[in-house]
Parts: C-alpha cells; structure tokens; sequence
C-alpha cells in the first residue's frame, strides 16, 4: 500500500520527468541484518545523515527535495541538509505537496540568479 509521501514522491519524479530534469531517489533505508532480524545503521563516517528523498539537477543547478507528509516533521539532519544544501548555492525544498515544487521551481526560473537565496520556509 502507498503512504502518502510515496504518493507525492513519485508525483514529483513524474513533474521532473515531464520537464527532463536529471534527478534520482536517494534511499536511506538501513541494511538488513538477517541474523538479528533487523536494521542497522550505516557507521561510515562518511556517510551523511539527512540527505534528501530527490536529488537532481534543475536547469544546471543543485536541487534537493525533502518529501513529508502533511503531518510529518524534519529531522534536525533534514533541516540542516536542506539549509546547508540552499547555502552552497543549491536548490533546496521541502515539498508537502507537488504544487510545493511547482512554486518552487518557478520562483526559481523567475528569479534564477537570486534562486540560492530566495527564502522557502521549511
């Protein structure tokens, strides 16, 4: 059964593939530990927590898409991969909906200069 962020998840995948934009799913799922029958966590220490659902490439910048349901809440790794991702230049969103995206990536296209600081609230 679909949860709703699936749900807006893959309606954004559908948007970017509709205006051919080069993005991936980033799963963040844990490995699967057969002998203790559950999850464990990747320890690298290279390895970053909170990276975004949807990573991409929105007209030659950087974009990062956080996919929430309407009730859900960043982590503190999300919200300060998101902040840090805008920092660096990128696109970054938290989109509850695909309309978050559409405003987005046209305030964007709009201002596209100004588009690593324009302010989208988390």
């Amino acid at each position: 059964m679909a949860t709703p962020e699936s749900i807006v998840r893959d309606s954004i995948c559908e948007y970017l593939q509709l205006h051919k934009c080069f993005y991936f799913i980033h799963d963040s799922v844990g490995i699967f530990d057969p002998v203790k029958q559950r999850f464990r966590s990747n320890t690298n220490k290279h390895r970053m927590k909170g990276v975004a659902d949807i990573l991409g490439i929105w007209q030659g910048k950087p974009l990062a898409i956080e996919v929430k349901s309407a009730r859900e809440r960043l982590t503190p790794e999300q919200r300060l991969f998101l902040e840090r991702f805008r920092a660096e230049g990128g696109i970054s969103i938290l989109a509850r909906s695909i309309d978050d995206v559409e405003k987005a990536l046209k305030l964007t296209n709009i201002n596209n200069c100004l588009a690593a600081k324009t302010a989208i609230p988390f």
